[in-house]
């Protein structure tokens, strides 16, 4: 009869923590299995926010301190001192 591995430690989900968790676990010396929920990622395609700047499909909408939304094209403001809110705390 075939007898599985054993591993000291099961992490769920390869997140920020459970990550940093697998590094110092294995770093001291234990036997860490980790699970992830859903198919295996491809960087190269998987991954969208990885792509060069002429790539992007707003690229140049932001000229001139207008902003794309959902909604079209939309102008900016940024606060920048010049408007006063009477009885506003902060300066």
């Amino acid at each position: 009869m075939r007898k599985g591995k054993v591993f000291d430690v099961c992490i769920i989900g390869s997140g920020a923590a459970g990550g940093a968790a697998a590094k110092v676990l294995t770093e001291g010396g234990l036997n860490v299995v980790m699970l992830e929920a859903g198919p295996p990622l491809d960087p190269q395609k998987d991954y969208k926010e990885h792509v060069w700047p002429y790539e992007l499909p707003r690229r140049g909408a932001g000229v001139g301190g207008a902003g794309y939304s959902d909604f079209g094209l939309t102008e900016f403001l940024a606060p920048n001192g010049a408007w006063t809110i009477e009885g506003e705390p902060y300066t």
